[in-house]
């Protein structure tokens, strides 16, 4: 602040120097230590300007609180001026210091008026500037809150219905095949416990994501049987790419529900995830029966993962859906985890 504040006193000083004709030292004497206390009045303006904010007031009332305000408080400091050059002139023995000081109130008068006006305008730029922060910190959180509200709605949305579908065919699996019926609730335990110890994390492995989506996979084959075979074909260096979780499952969901589940011919999921140098790309395809062909598109879970993507990858991300004769495909096109923190 002193830095900020010295060339403005020594600026005082010289015009009060040049139009009196005082010498530098004497106008110095003279003006500084009321300069010296001109700048406590200047940073006690904050608190008007807090007070008088811009959105209680309309600009007129705004200005004339401010001007009544501006001359009350350069009217107390320079009644201080007078008090200080009766000072200089008992202790001097020189009567002239009072003199001096009327000559040099016209300039202290323009100057304290000046500098509140000034100051009160930084003030409401920095006002304006912590109003923006908030803001920008409140709709962040709302982001978040959205973001985390979409994720545990999918999450809902999952596991009723699949749980239920999964416990009623264990529970005929347990009469047929007890080891079989073991082994697809050690899948069972493993899908749910992924849902609880990442579904609140930002970021997740491919690989993870993967072990996930063979646990959904496992439990629906035992529904649907020989409806359903699946193929990955993952590239070795995209297992430790990022992404957010729950990113795999709704593509997969999707291929079930409308590429097998609607279907008596078994048929073949296909899963490819690999990298170029500015993102990552995942294709997921399954048939379908032509009977079917009107009733498969992007629903809410792909309208839902789509919103979730743009939002997470700050609107890069993009989803792609390709309908031919006899299969139907969905692309995903990620940026790569590295390049999103270059990203505004």
């Amino acid at each position: 602040m002193g830095l900020f504040w010295s060339p403005i006193v020594f600026c005082v000083i010289l015009l009060q120097s040049r139009l009196s004709g005082l010498a530098l030292s004497d106008a110095a004497i003279l003006v500084g230590p009321l300069m010296g206390i001109e700048l406590f009045v200047c940073l006690s303006i904050w608190f008007p300007c807090r007070t008088f904010s811009t959105d209680r007031f309309r600009l007129p009332q705004l200005l004339l609180r401010h001007v009544l305000t501006a001359a009350l408080m350069t009217a107390v400091w320079l009644l201080l001026g007078v008090l200080y050059s009766e000072i200089l002139s008992d202790l001097s023995g020189n009567p002239a210091w009072r003199e001096r000081y009327d000559q040099a109130f016209p300039l202290l008068l323009a100057t304290g008026l000046f500098l509140y006006f000034m100051f009160s305008l930084i003030y409401y730029m920095v006002l304006a500037l912590e109003k923006s922060r908030q803001l920008e910190q409140k709709a962040l959180e709302k982001l978040l809150s959205a973001r985390s509200a979409e994720l545990s709605s999918l999450r809902a949305s999952i596991h009723p219905h699949f749980l239920f579908n999964s416990l009623t065919s264990l529970s005929t699996l347990m009469r047929k095949s007890p080891e079989l019926a073991q082994e697809i609730i050690l899948q069972l335990a493993g899908f749910l416990r992924y849902s609880l110890n990442y579904g609140k994390k930002g970021w997740v492995g491919v690989r993870d994501e993967l072990d996930h989506i063979e646990d959904y996979l496992g439990i629906e084959k035992m529904r649907l049987g020989e409806r359903l075979h699946y193929k990955f074909s993952i590239e070795p260096d995209t297992l430790e790419e990022m992404l957010p979780p729950f990113t795999l499952l709704p593509l997969v969901e999707n291929a079930v529900k409308h590429g097998f589940q609607q279907s008596l011919e078994p048929g073949q999921l296909t899963m490819s995830i690999k990298k170029t140098p500015m993102s990552l790309v995942i294709e997921v395809e399954n048939p379908f029966e032509r009977a079917f062909q009107t009733k498969q598109r992007e629903g809410y879970g792909l309208a839902g993962l789509k919103k979730r993507l743009m939002n997470a990858y700050k609107g890069e991300a993009g989803l792609a859906v390709d309908k031919n004769e006899g299969s139907f495909k969905v692309t995903l096109r990620l940026p790569l985890k590295e390049s999103m923190d270059d990203l505004p």
